[in-house]
């Protein structure tokens, strides 16, 4: 089992963040949830160069983990002035084996993601990564429909 104990309380939230306005509410929703518990606020994006490897050159790389890096550094800036701990991270690969092992390797025990489509019908209901956590994730994902920011109840989902 990754993660602290699932029964346990709040210690520590991963959100994904790919720049979406998805992922700018899964990271929203996360910093609610660490207010209210104490929980730290770790910030992933991954470099996904799995999905057309002949595709990117080492520059093309190179630049998409310098936007990444901005993205992060802007996002855990921006939220600075709340009384949270937050860090953020990078990594390359597949986006939810990266997710799944940064949360293993971090005692990660809460996940959270936005809810975003993509351009294939399946993804268009879910989001291919976000499914692929929901089915393989041994901490609770908590899935951030577009929109949702308020207070209400989160869905813990396994």
């Amino acid at each position: 089992m990754s993660g602290a104990d699932q029964a346990g309380p709040i210690r520590s939230i991963l959100v994904a963040t790919d720049g979406s306005a998805a992922a700018d509410e899964a990271l929203e929703r996360a910093l609610g949830l660490a207010e209210q518990t104490g929980a730290s606020v770790h910030v992933l994006a991954i470099v996904d160069t799995t999905t057309n490897p002949m595709h990117f050159g080492v520059k093309d790389v190179d630049e998409l983990q310098r936007t990444k890096e901005r993205l992060v550094d802007d996002l855990v800036a921006t939220v600075a002035d709340r009384d949270l701990e937050i860090q953020g991270a990078i990594r390359r690969g597949r986006p939810a084996n990266a997710i799944l092992a940064y949360a293993d390797e971090n005692a990660i025990d809460t996940l959270v993601v936005g809810r975003a489509g993509r351009s294939r019908v399946a993804d268009m209901l879910l989001g291919s990564t976000t499914d692929r956590l929901l089915r393989e994730a041994s901490i609770p994902v908590v899935v951030v429909p577009a929109g949702d920011t308020d207070d209400g109840d989160e869905s813990l989902e396994r």
